[in-house]
């Protein structure tokens, strides 16, 4: 399905909705892209350790050409060695250890690369909105300058009739103007804006981003049961068990190793045949166990114990720390999100007033009952409400997109 939505993305008009944008920040993300490539690399990582516990098969041949000036009569002018040797660890208990990190450095990097994606979600989210506020800002500054366009007509027809004052024509010139720069400077903002999001979707191509602006809705219920699912905490937690797993690494070092070995060998000797020297060859095999115990190294080991053992400390104070910080943010975000809401009504209810206001400004003015000046601050309140109320909605999804990331509530399924 997910080429489907591409193909959708990409052929009527490049339009995005968010679930889109966010499919392919998954797919095209720098982040992203990299953490799965450290996700393989372990993968890897754990084939190669896997493989020192089979049997190891290795050829070698040497050949040696001497000064007959420089040998004795017991060594062959051109002497060559040829050997084949197996070698298979019996019981190697760091071999063992070593295989546990390497799995749990895997389990780890799967934490972490949804990590990531949770965190790349976010931004993406957080991007969207910002476009999507960018473009309704752009929206009302074009209705803005409609409105002004038209109030400098019917000025500039009553200056020229003698009806109006010139400060009023000069006044309402003005208000063109500056509403003519305002609405360049929301051309860039939003032209900006949409250049950051394509950059995290890494696209190079243009795009519309669809949907409308809104409030969204938004709530939790069993607050730790997320706190605990929390993408950093699954890290920090699998980050202390592979700490964990490095001290069994150091401790495997107090055991003994055991291997067998077999070797064939072909070589060619001097040896005595019928009373005289003449070259002869020389093959066979020998096998054996070998025994490799470390006794004493300086206290070398220990050292490395305790090295491992103050990570692990250090791994519990970190998972200790977050915790009381992401609960803290928590609860400071979710004041925030209280506010937000009620800010977002107040300016609700003061932009209908301001609808209101404008609309009777705007009668009376036609009336001839009404001033410019009356006019004037009705639209400038009107237009100041607007603004206002889309921040309102945009700080509160901001608010929402961040609770999202610490609690990791977004579906990583491409």
């Amino acid at each position: 399905m997910r080429w489907v939505v591409f193909f959708v993305a990409f052929s009527f008009g490049f339009s995005l909705t968010l679930e889109e944008a966010k499919l392919l920040a998954l797919k095209n993300n720098l982040e992203v892209i990299k953490s799965e490539a450290d996700l393989k690399k372990l993968e890897q990582r754990i084939r190669e350790v896997r493989g020192s516990l089979f049997p190891t098969l290795r050829f070698s041949g040497r050949f040696t050409k001497w000064d007959p000036n420089y040998i004795s009569a017991f060594v062959p002018e051109n002497k060559y060695f040829l050997n084949l040797n197996l070698s298979q660890p019996l019981f190697d208990r760091t071999l063992w250890a070593a295989l546990k990190v390497a799995k749990k450095s895997r389990e780890l990097q799967t934490l972490l690369l949804k990590e990531v994606k949770v965190n790349v979600l976010a931004e993406v989210e957080r991007a969207f909105w910002t476009v999507l506020l960018k473009r309704e800002i752009l929206k009302e500054k074009r209705e803005s300058m409609n409105y002004w366009e038209n109030y400098f007509k019917v000025v500039e027809e009553k200056f020229r009739s003698g009806i109006v004052p010139r400060f009023e024509f000069l006044r309402a010139r003005a208000e063109l103007r500056q509403a003519r720069a305002d609405l360049i400077r929301a051309e860039g903002e939003y032209r900006t804006a949409l250049n950051s999001l394509k950059i995290l979707l890494g696209i190079t191509e243009d795009v519309e981003p669809e949907g409308r602006f809104e409030k969204v809705s938004f709530k939790v219920k069993d607050l730790e049961k997320f706190i605990e699912r929390s993408p950093h905490l699954q890290v920090l937690k699998k980050t202390l068990q592979l700490r964990e797993e490095e001290v069994e690494v150091e401790k495997a070092e107090y055991f003994p190793k055991v291997s067998f070995f077999a070797n064939y060998n072909f070589e060619n000797i001097i040896d005595f045949e019928e009373g005289r020297l003449v070259e002869a060859t020389r093959h066979g095999y020998n096998l054996g166990l070998k025994l490799d115990f470390l006794i004493f190294d300086g206290f070398k080991r220990s050292a490395r114990i305790n090295q491992s053992k103050l990570e692990v400390l250090k791994a519990k104070e970190e998972l200790s720390f977050a915790k009381r910080k992401l609960r803290s943010d928590l609860e400071s975000l979710l004041l925030q999100l209280r506010s937000a809401e009620e800010e977002v009504k107040a300016r609700r209810d003061t932009l209908s007033a301001s609808e209101e206001s404008l609309r009777f400004a705007t009668e009376r003015y036609k009336e001839g009952v009404g001033t410019q000046v009356e006019l004037l601050e009705a639209r400038r309140s009107y237009e100041t409400a607007k603004l206002s109320y889309l921040h309102a909605v945009y700080n509160y999804n901001l608010v929402v997109v961040e609770i999202k990331r610490l609690l990791g509530l977004y579906s990583l399924a491409e």
